[in-house]
């Protein structure tokens, strides 16, 4: 785990090496990046999920912190593009290696886009532990480009 960083987003590089995400804190996951659903990776790597983050872990008992996933589709010019059907997973995992992570319940993204292509989802404190979190884009089927951040 890296510190104080920000990382470039894009595909799931391999184990160890996801950068503390602090609170109050916002990374990409992806931007503006052509993902092929379903590819499986080589060498550790996943083609499909994007870069992992390690969540802070927050002290404070009166205002914890949960996480959000802002996602976005677009064309190769950055305009708002039509995904088709589509199915974005949270996932998340105690360690950083692509067996480990897991979709979890209410963590999925699958419609209510607004006319923008935008989607959002909320993962509360009361029921979000994880250490370690990305998503993997498990079905695409418009050729477009996917722009995900999460925030801490």
């Amino acid at each position: 785990m890296l510190t104080n960083q920000t990382i470039l987003p894009g595909p799931y590089p391999g184990p160890g090496q996801a950068f503390l995400l602090r609170d109050n804190c916002q990374q990409w996951l992806l931007q503006q990046q052509a993902i092929p659903a379903g590819l499986s990776g080589v060498n550790g790597a996943n083609a499909s999920a994007s870069i992992a983050v390690q969540l802070e872990r927050i002290n404070r008992t009166y205002y914890p912190f949960g996480i959000s996933i802002q996602a976005y589709f677009t064309n190769a010019s950055g305009a708002a593009s039509n995904p088709g059907t589509f199915e974005l997973d949270v996932q998340t995992s105690d360690i950083d290696a692509d067996p480990y992570f897991c979709g979890i319940s209410g963590g999925a993204l699958t419609g209510g886009l607004n006319a923008a292509y935008q989607g959002r989802i909320e993962l509360p404190p009361s029921s979000f532990w994880a250490k370690y979190v990305r998503v993997y884009m498990k079905t695409l089927t418009n050729a477009v480009y996917a722009s995900v951040l999460v925030t801490r």
